[in-house]
């Protein structure tokens, strides 16, 4: 209840960084995990965590020696992620700066990558900054990129085009969802083979 109105409160200040009224039910963030199939040594990315609904989805199922990055932008979160999953790295910036981001960590680059970021909220530059870093960290790897965009807004004019770019860039796409029990439901959106 506490992270439902602290994130609200976020949302109200900054939607177009926030970009939702609640956190993402264990619903969708289970629908995200799902078939992440990590191995031993090999690196997850989250963008955007927020409170970290993905975050607990994720330590669930990561195994033994493979590590976990988050990309958080807001302090306020930020701050509350690295209190509640004190064993997993969490860094305050820009998913925009990823190959930055893991040079200075000295970390590989991922094989999955997990987004929260608000997409459809975000304009044209910052998608493309955003959508380049993700595609440079998957070329030539058999990754993943996944993200979830509300069923209310995916047919705006910004969540349409963040699809259509990722459909150029990646040879393999499918849709999950929607995913009924979130507020609002959202469909889970999954792309390989990044080119």
């Amino acid at each position: 209840m506490r992270d439902g109105l602290g994130f609200f409160g976020r949302f109200l200040r900054n939607p177009g960084s926030v970009g939702a009224v609640l956190p993402s039910s264990r619903y969708l963030s289970k629908a995200m995990v799902g078939r992440l199939d990590l191995q031993p040594g090999e690196l997850v990315v989250e963008f955007g965590p927020g409170t970290g609904p993905a975050t607990a989805a994720v330590r669930e199922v990561l195994p033994k020696h493979a590590q976990y990055l988050g990309i958080e932008l807001d302090p306020r979160f930020h701050r509350l992620l690295t209190e509640r999953f004190p064993t997993m790295a969490v860094h305050h910036g820009s998913a925009a700066d990823l190959r930055t981001i893991l040079a200075d960590r000295g970390l590989p680059r991922p094989k999955r990558i997990l987004s929260g970021l608000p997409f459809a909220s975000f304009p044209a530059p910052v998608q493309d900054a955003v959508i380049e870093e993700i595609v440079w960290a998957l070329r030539g790897s058999d990754g993943d990129f996944r993200t979830f965009q509300y069923v209310h807004a995916y047919g705006l004019r910004a969540a349409r085009r963040f699809r259509a770019l990722m459909r150029e860039r990646f040879d393999g796409f499918e849709r999950i969802g929607p995913i009924v029990r979130n507020v609002p439901p959202a469909f889970v959106l999954r792309y390989w083979g990044a080119k």
